[in-house]
């Protein structure tokens, strides 16, 4: 169901979103050191194969096109998220879309997906949360449907 999914963005501009197999780690490990500077590729690296041992209810997926991966998105289930009323909340663990590739709609089509995988596991509300780190996240979140519930910058979207 969740396997692969191709996008026509018109003008050449395509994208294909699928979950992640053991042969992307290295690229995944690159995206993530992209995100995550402040940390070590031994500490993404571990946490990277904790979450592929949970890939069935903490999946990511990849964007690519033409062959080139260039974002992802980790998500989780959580009981509870600041804002959130219910206790089956998506919540995106982990957002990236490398800045080539941004402004497309490419990053808005990986949380549209994170949605509906939360959707199918009977969330009916999604969260994210943010640092000042990334200036650009919050633009993203309220972009797209997201509401700002509380400091430092977490978010959430009914999805139902």
């Amino acid at each position: 169901m969740w396997n692969i999914i191709l996008f026509d963005f018109g003008g050449g501009l395509s994208m294909i979103i699928r979950l992640i197999e053991k042969k992307d780690f290295g690229e995944w490990l690159k995206l993530r050191y992209d995100l995550w500077p402040y940390h070590t590729l031994s500490e993404l690296e571990d946490e990277m194969k904790e979450i592929f041992e949970e890939i069935d209810i903490k999946p990511v997926f990849f964007a690519e096109d033409k062959g080139i991966i260039y974002g992802f998105i980790e998500l989780s289930i959580r009981d509870s998220a600041p804002g959130c009323l219910t206790n089956i909340i998506g919540f995106i663990e982990g957002w990236y879309v490398k800045p080539e590739f941004r402004k497309l709609g490419k990053g808005k089509m990986l949380v549209e997906m994170g949605e509906q995988w939360a959707i199918s596991k009977g969330c009916k509300e999604m969260a994210s949360d943010t640092t000042e780190r990334y200036p650009d996240s919050p633009v993203a979140h309220v972009a797209l449907g997201y509401e700002e519930v509380s400091l430092p910058l977490h978010y959430k979207k009914d999805l139902l």
